[in-house]
């Protein structure tokens, strides 16, 4: 698995097969990256309103790290996919628990691979996202994927889908959420990694402690609904009850 460009070093330009083998392999690449583009303003778009009642998705306050990906998929390198995408986590949420992106690691890795080894559809796009802890935060990554299945027998050994893959860190906005809420999602996602019950304890105790220090340190300012009336107490002549 590798970026769908550098397949066009491959392909010799002196002779007239590999003149058109390396403008397909640059179509390809243009419309990967073309669709990287989309989906990361779909992404975006989606972040800002996440939270509200027609996108009732976990609420985010900013947006940390972006990484986009196209790559040239061949039968041989779907299986190989877990150690690139556990690789690029590692990287993205560097200050995670190991066992916590391993886990989100092998969600994506078989998703993925499910998706990438499928062969019912010319084309696909996957969207999904997740919750983890990183220090003292907690974060939402967003991946959306797409394929699409490489029609041109001439390139067909050398890649048989392009792909691309965009990835997005947000921090939570803990003031959004309740807490019942979250754990919710949290806990299934925790389940779904297959961690042991102790390894599921700790994280919910650890996210609890990274959710009760920021309402600590970020006490929550009265509800809207109740300001009129706690001015019009505060005014002079206003009736007491």
């Amino acid at each position: 698995m590798g970026a769908i460009r550098k397949l066009i070093e491959s392909f010799d330009n002196s002779k007239q097969l590999g003149q058109a083998q390396r403008e397909i392999v640059e179509n390809l690449a243009r419309l990967a990256e073309s669709t990287a583009e989309l989906f990361d303003l779909q992404i975006s778009t989606n972040l800002r309103t996440a939270g509200s009642p027609d996108n009732q998705t976990v609420p985010v306050e900013a947006v940390l790290n972006s990484e986009t990906y196209t790559h040239a998929i061949s039968s041989d390198t779907v299986a190989k996919i877990g150690d690139t995408v556990k690789s690029a986590l590692k990287s993205f949420c560097s200050g995670g628990k190991e066992e916590i992106l391993n886990g989100v690691g092998n969600l994506i890795t078989d998703a993925l691979t499910i998706f990438l080894g499928s062969g019912g559809a010319s084309t696909g796009t996957k969207k999904q996202y997740y919750i983890l802890t990183e220090g003292w935060s907690v974060v939402r990554v967003d991946l959306m994927a797409w394929y699409l299945e490489v029609q041109a027998q001439s390139i067909r050994n050398a890649m048989q889908k392009a792909t691309a893959f965009v990835v997005v860190k947000s921090a939570v906005d803990l003031s959004k959420i309740r807490f019942n809420t979250f754990l919710n999602i949290y806990r299934s996602q925790l389940a779904s990694m297959k961690l042991k019950d102790d390894q599921i304890n700790t994280a919910l105790d650890e996210a609890k402690n990274i959710y009760d220090r920021f309402h600590e340190t970020h006490p929550q300012p009265l509800l809207a609904e109740h300001a009129p009336v706690l001015a019009l107490r505060g005014m002079p002549g206003a009736s007491r009850s």
